[in-house]
């Protein structure tokens, strides 16, 4: 039995505890790679919103005293050195970007963004209310996997990168980690059976025994 998940993942990270408990193979290796990119903010900002942990890692040099930090979840907030706003909502971007919206009001926002964004929270507000700035470059780093039985996908642009040289095989399952990575899924004809969000608490060992009948 094998589980495959598109991301490097610690040894003490639940789902490696989970194959140690189990008794079935984990192959955990990301499909993408990342660079930074030389593009700087031309427009004054009140806020900045980071949309993922590499988002503020390569959008961190805009962070000023003055200006209110927002983060998309939870998982994000905690890698901030001081959180003005945080959404609630992981599993439903478009409610958060709703509630960031109306915290925001009429504040100016700065949004340090992968090449590939999707824009799912700036997309709520006007041109003139906001500034997109591509902060880094996801690379599609495609490989072969061996067949699974359970697949993990954690965003959109993996899902791509597998799909150029792997088709899912009859009968296995799928996991998306987030609404994006499951919207990404659909529209590529594949529904997962099963949604986790980025705070959610997800109990691998007894998910996975039930999936792989161990």
């Amino acid at each position: 039995m094998c589980v495959f998940i598109s991301s490097e993942i610690a040894d003490d990270h639940p789902l490696a505890l989970a194959a140690q408990q189990g008794s079935f193979e984990l192959i955990a290796s990301s499909l993408i790679a990342f660079a930074p990119l030389s593009n700087v903010p031309t427009k004054p900002y009140d806020i900045l919103f980071f949309s993922s942990p590499r988002s503020f890692e390569f959008g961190q040099q805009f962070m000023r005293p003055e200006v209110l930090n927002a983060a998309f979840s939870q998982g994000t907030a905690k890698f901030l050195p001081r959180t003005d706003w945080q959404g609630r909502h992981p599993g439903n971007p478009a409610q958060t970007a709703l509630d960031f919206h109306a915290w925001a009001g009429n504040r100016r926002v700065l949004f340090p963004v992968s090449d590939r964004s999707l824009g799912s929270i700036s997309a709520a507000f006007p041109e003139n209310q906001k500034e997109v700035v591509p902060v880094y470059q996801t690379t599609l780093v495609p490989q072969k996997i061996k067949e699974c039985s359970i697949y993990l996908f954690t965003s959109p642009s993996n899902v791509e990168s597998f799909l150029l040289c792997n088709t899912l095989p009859s009968g296995s399952k799928v996991i998306a980690w987030g609404e994006s990575t499951r919207s990404f899924l659909s529209l590529r004809g594949i529904e997962s059976d099963f949604c986790r969000s980025d705070d959610e608490t997800v109990d691998w060992v007894t998910l996975l025994h039930t999936w792989l009948n161990l």
